[in-house]
């Protein structure tokens, strides 16, 4: 669940980015239908195998987005058919990139990038006001350190903890004084068990000797009632 908003952040930027090269694309192959049906209409207006000037007027005439009147031409390029070399006239928009993107339709892919943004500042706005232990500063005890969700050494290296022995920790951790009692524990790691007292007997005899090697903690048991983390 930490993860949803930036995951659907950047479902939200690949989706604007999937509709920006959609338009992008769409624009190309209108420019490319526009050059050409110009070069069909001048052909059949100015049937010629030489390129001049009247050509070249006529042919932007035909020509009906405004932005390639001055940039459009006509070349002649060789082409093989049949087995033998052909001469043949070819449009050219001769537009760049920006241009190709200015002509484009960008609105769909403008508003998605908005919605994005204003996702990304709404989420980050939630967690710091309805969850800020999300920011608070790492919590330090007996040589072990806990940040970001992860439990490491006072040398930075990592402890290695299962998910249920990872549970149990944080529990210890964020626990006033460090304590906590059997009821506790198993009521919130086993919370449909109705006596988790062997698997709880169990999970701290595994947690212990991974805890010790790694800090200068230990975990006591008071007549079973409750555990303790303590400095040795």
């Amino acid at each position: 669940m930490k993860k949803l908003p930036f995951v659907i952040f950047v479902f939200i930027m690949l989706c604007a980015l999937c509709s920006s090269i959609s338009s992008y694309k769409s624009t190309v192959n209108g420019i490319t239908r526009d050059v050409n049906n110009a070069l069909k209409l001048t052909l059949a207006e100015m049937p010629t195998d030489v390129i001049n000037a009247d050509t070249i007027r006529c042919y932007r005439s035909h020509l009906t987005i405004a932005e390639l009147k001055n940039t459009a031409c006509i070349a002649m390029t060789s082409v093989r058919r049949a087995g033998r070399q052909e001469t043949q006239m070819v449009a050219q928009a001769n537009c760049d990139i920006m241009t190709i993107l200015m002509l484009s339709d960008q609105r769909a892919s403008g508003a998605l990038l908005f919605v994005g943004i204003l996702w990304m500042m709404c989420s980050l706005w939630y967690v710091r006001r309805f969850k800020p232990e999300m920011f608070a500063k790492a919590l330090s005890y007996g040589g072990i350190v806990f940040a970001n969700d992860r439990f490491i050494t006072a040398k930075g290296e990592h402890i290695h903890f299962t998910p249920m022995q990872h549970s149990l920790m944080e529990m210890f951790m964020m626990a006033e004084s460090h304590s906590l009692s059997k009821q506790e524990i198993c009521d919130r790691l086993w919370p449909k068990k109705p006596d988790a007292s062997d698997t709880l007997y169990t999970l701290i005899k595994r947690v212990k000797p991974i805890l010790e090697a790694n800090s200068n903690l230990k975990i006591e048991s008071d007549r079973g009632k409750s555990y303790m983390l303590k400095i040795k």
